[in-house]
């Protein structure tokens, strides 16, 4: 699947054994491309465990949202592991299948509160035309009752997630 092959749970010493049960607990399995990079780096990998978390509990943003984003953004950059990975995790809670094939085209949709995806739109919107997003757009999320803070988490999550996605497609094998 990877260019390199990864240290496995069973193979797994020290630390890294340390970061699969970690990432196991709180996922109830270890992705393949977790133990990549992982594998690489593992206080990279560590970081961004860390921030999915942060995410995960985070005190506006609903957890749900989540993958929403992720498979927004693989869709649109072409990233076909992160699309079938986040498609499966969607269609796993239940998403309705014509939601999950047309997000991009129909955030509105996706079903979660409205404050969510106005967030969620707005996060799109400034990755996508970062020029033209400005003091309405923050007003916006503050009638929604979010703040610098919220729109910035989600924002850097998503940024940190276009990375690790073209990361993963850098170290897929191309069979």
């Amino acid at each position: 699947m990877f260019i390199i092959e990864p240290i496995k749970k069973e193979e797994a010493t020290g630390e890294l054994k340390l970061f699969y049960r970690m990432v196991e607990r709180a996922l109830g399995m270890i992705p393949p491309h977790f133990e990549v990079f992982a594998t690489i780096d593992l206080p990279s990998m560590q970081a961004f465990m860390q921030l999915n978390q942060y995410m995960m509990t985070h005190p506006k943003i609903k957890r749900e949202l989540l993958p929403f984003l992720r498979l927004y953004i693989a869709k649109k950059e072409c990233r076909g592991y992160c699309t079938n990975f986040n498609t499966q995790m969607l269609l796993g809670m239940g998403i309705d299948k014509e939601i999950v094939d047309n997000i991009e085209t129909s955030i509105e949709a996706i079903p979660l509160e409205k404050s969510q995806v106005v967030l969620l739109q707005k996060v799109l919107d400034a990755l996508e035309d970062a020029q033209s997003f400005g003091q309405g757009d923050f007003e916006e999320l503050y009638a929604q009752g979010f703040s610098d803070k919220d729109f910035f988490d989600l924002l850097n999550y998503a940024c940190e997630f276009n990375a690790k996605s073209k990361m993963i497609e850098i170290y897929l094998k191309n069979d």
